[in-house]
């Protein structure tokens, strides 16, 4: 898919739909976008419907792709039409399920071909999850998923709930890559692995209070919100392994040692990702120039905190901390 740049302000992932139908569902939008609440914003997405509709107005075929919308710097927009490839076209065709309102051909509301539209703030939010999310791994009454907030596939049927712990730890220390957890990701093939935060139960269970920490539970059958707890799990689970890091400096600093550990200096930040110095980065999401450059060069392990972190070491800390390859004092190399 292209980097085009500027703000996404209107995302559609048609799955085979013939351009004609997606044509006509565009227009469809466009008409119901003048219940947008401002008057400049109901301009500005008439304008990007009308730019979308004629991208595809006389095109042929099925389409198998993204439809994108993007706003410029310059107050231009710009329409990206980005193929699918083989593997997303699996994905989406059967693969896994992918998650939200699907619209069909007014003429055909059988058919097994649909679109995903998304606007506004959940536009680049579904673009992100779709192409990067992250995915957790939850036990319900039917089966294992592994899943993000727009995507799932089930990966083991179950009989029924797990009615107890033994039952719950005999299923988790059965689930490997490939056996039997899958890929959901649309670049790669990449089925997660279990860690100390992405796997628990979804629904409700009596277990909750007698399971170890590895294995979490909520107890909603909502997909949004067990992805919302996912997401929670992991943002504390980053919040402990950053205070780790500020507890190991808090160490060199009594020592007397020149600290492997940096925390709350951008400038020393900067200095040293410019020399190859950083090793791995928990940031907060506020600092997002930061968090796109290391995402974007892709050297750095990287690691996004979310929400408010004022009472953790992590906020009072500046909310970044990193580590070095070795022992260096970065001031010197300002």
């Amino acid at each position: 898919m292209a980097t085009t740049q500027g703000e996404l302000l209107v995302l559609i992932l048609s799955n085979g739909m013939p351009f004609g139908d997606l044509s006509a569902i565009i227009d469809g939008l466009k008409t119901s976008s003048k219940s947008i609440g401002s008057h400049k914003r109901r301009e500005l997405y008439w304008q990007a419907y009308t730019d979308l509709s004629s991208k595809v107005a006389g095109m042929d075929g099925a389409a198998n792709c993204f439809l994108m919308y993007r706003l410029g710097s310059d107050g231009e927009g710009e329409v990206e039409l980005a193929e699918l490839t083989k593997r997303q076209r699996g994905l989406v065709g059967g693969g896994c399920e992918v998650l939200g309102h699907k619209i069909k051909p007014a003429d055909d509301p059988t058919s097994k071909n649909w679109c995903l539209a998304f606007c506004e703030d959940e536009a680049p939010r579904a673009l992100e999850d779709l192409m990067a999310g992250e995915p957790c791994i939850y036990l319900t009454a039917e089966g294992v998923y592994v899943a993000t907030r727009y995507k799932r596939a089930l990966c083991k049927g179950l009989s029924g709930p797990l009615k107890t712990l033994k039952d719950v730890e005999k299923v988790v220390s059965e689930l490997a890559p490939e056996k039997p957890l899958k890929s959901v990701s649309f670049l790669a093939n990449d089925p997660p692995a279990r860690n100390s935060y992405n796997v628990f139960l979804a629904g409700p269970s009596n277990l909750g209070p007698d399971l170890p920490p590895m294995i979490g539970h909520v107890a909603t059958t909502s997909t949004s919100e067990i992805y919302d707890y996912f997401c929670h799990r992991r943002n504390s689970y980053l919040i402990a392994e950053a205070g780790k890091l500020i507890a190991q400096l808090q160490t060199d600093v009594a020592k007397n040692q020149t600290p492997i550990i940096s925390a709350g200096s951008t400038k020393e930040a900067t200095i040293a990702y410019k020399n190859a110095l950083m090793k791995r980065v928990y940031v907060h999401e506020s600092m997002k120039k930061f968090v796109d450059r290391v995402r974007s060069d892709g050297q750095v392990e990287i690691f996004v905190i979310a929400g408010d972190v004022t009472d953790s070491d992590f906020g009072r800390f500046g909310s970044l901390v990193f580590e070095l390859f070795y022992r260096v004092d970065l001031t010197t190399l300002g």
